[in-house]
């Protein structure tokens, strides 16, 4: 019965228990990120890095994959933490230095920003895919 009491008033007191959390001011994670206030992405960094990433993704899809060995991967974006976003399949028979010069600024640009945002992640490793294929014309991960 004493046992029976004292869990019951421990509950009690765990229960009456208010946190001092505000939500409000933790580290937003990426795709919560407000847009257009006072310390977070500006509507030009946001156009800059959406048109950059449209550039990046028509050069790497400008090629129709027939050959799977004439393909490679790239990290593209970068983590809090550290590594790639995602990894996008490329031909070899693109202007690759042009190509690997707009992701570099790409994910410069996005390291940037979550040290100036002050951003976290998840911290999950992506892992860059071991093999393409080609279906349909186009360059699948397996």
């Amino acid at each position: 019965m004493k046992n029976l009491l004292f869990c019951l008033g421990i509950i009690t007191v765990l229960f009456s228990c208010k946190s001092t959390i505000d939500p409000d001011t933790l580290p937003k994670p990426f795709p919560q990120r407000p847009i257009d206030k006072p310390g977070n992405l500006t509507q030009e960094e946001s156009s800059e890095m959406e048109n950059l990433k449209s550039e990046i993704l028509t050069m790497a899809k400008s090629e129709k994959c027939t050959n799977p060995a004439d393909w490679k991967t790239i990290g593209l974006g970068a983590k809090a933490c550290g590594g790639p976003v995602s990894y996008i399949a490329y031909s070899n028979k693109i202007d690759e230095a042009k190509f690997l010069e707009k992701v570099n600024l790409y994910n410069q640009k996005s390291a940037d920003y979550n040290k100036k945002y002050n951003l976290v992640s998840d911290c999950m490793l992506v892992m860059q895919p071991e093999n393409i294929v080609c279906e349909n014309e186009i360059p699948v991960f397996k």
